[in-house]
C-alpha cells in the first residue's frame, strides 16, 4: 500500500472542543509486544494515564500495567501541545510498507466535538511530521513510564529481598522451611538475570526510594547466600 495523507490533512482545520482521548502506541513484530500510553479524559470523570509496556512480549522484559489519576492541567496543556504543532494534520496518514520486522506506530486522539485523529505506519519511508508528532507525544508521556517502571522495579526488590531475608535467616539458624527451595531458586534466577542487573544500575541512578530495603543488590552478599550450604529439611 502506497504512503500518503489522505483526507485533506495538510488543509483541515483544527479540531474543536476539549481533548477526550489520546494514545500512542508501537507494536512490534514476532513476539516483540506492544507499548502504548493513553490519556483518558471523558466528561464528568477523573482524568487518568494509562501505561501497558512489553505486553506480549515473547522475550525478557515483564509486562507493566499502572493507571495514574491527573490534574486537568495536564490534560490542557497536552491539548495545547497537539494544537500548536497541529498533529491534527495527520489525521489519515497511512504507511504500509512489505518490509519483514520492526513496528507499527499509531497515534490516535479524540475531540468533545466528535472529531477524531487517526495515523498509522508500518515501513522506512515515514514522513518526518509523523516522526515528530509521535516522538513529542511519548515524550509527554515519559514521566508515567518511567513512574510505571520505578513501582514494578520496586516491587521486584521487594519480593526478592523478602526470599534473601528468609533464605538467610534459615541458613543462619540451620533450619529449613517449606518454600526455601523455590527461593534459592528465584533468587538465583534473579542474580543471574538481566533484570538484577537494571535494578542495580537504577539503584546506583539514585532512581529507588531511599527507604527501600535492598540487601538483595549487593552482589557479593546474594552470590555468597547461593553458594553457602542450605539446611536440609
Amino acid at each position: 500500500m502506497a504512503s500518503g495523507l489522505f483526507g485533506c490533512g495538510f488543509l483541515a482545520p483544527a479540531p474543536k472542543g476539549d481533548l477526550v482521548y489520546c494514545s500512542y502506541s508501537k507494536s512490534g513484530s514476532a513476539g516483540l509486544g506492544k507499548d502504548y500510553c493513553e490519556l483518558i479524559a471523558d466528561v464528568d470523570s477523573v482524568p487518568k494515564v494509562v501505561v501497558a509496556l512489553h505486553i506480549g512480549n515473547r522475550f525478557n522484559d515483564p509486562e507493566i500495567r499502572a493507571e495514574f489519576p491527573v490534574e486537568k492541567a495536564v490534560v490542557d496543556s497536552l491539548c495545547k501541545l497537539l494544537a500548536d504543532k497541529k498533529v491534527y494534520r495527520l489525521n489519515g496518514y497511512s504507511l504500509e510498507e512489505p518490509i519483514t520486522g520492526g513496528y507499527a506506530y499509531r497515534i490516535y486522539m479524540e475531540y468533545a466535538s466528535g472529531e477524531k485523529v487517526n495515523a498509522r505506519w508500518y515501513g522506512n519511508k515515514v514522513k518526518d511530521e509523523a516522526l515528530a508528532a509521535y516522538q513529542m507525544i511519548e515524550r509527554f508521556f515519559e514521566p508515567w513510564r518511567q513512574q510505571a517502571r520505578t513501582e514494578i522495579r520496586v516491587q521486584r526488590i521487594e519480593e526478592m529481598e523478602q526470599r534473601f531475608d528468609r533464605l538467610s535467616a534459615a541458613v543462619k539458624k540451620g533450619k529449613a522451611y517449606p518454600a526455601m527451595e523455590e527461593d534459592i531458586q528465584e533468587l538465583d534466577r534473579y542474580m543471574c538475570s538481566y533484570l538484577w542487573q537494571q535494578d542495580y544500575e537504577a539503584d546506583e541512578r539514585g532512581e529507588l526510594p531511599q527507604t527501600l530495603k535492598r540487601g538483595v543488590l549487593s552482589q557479593d552478599a546474594l552470590y555468597n547466600l547461593l553458594q553457602g550450604d542450605f539446611p536440609r529439611p
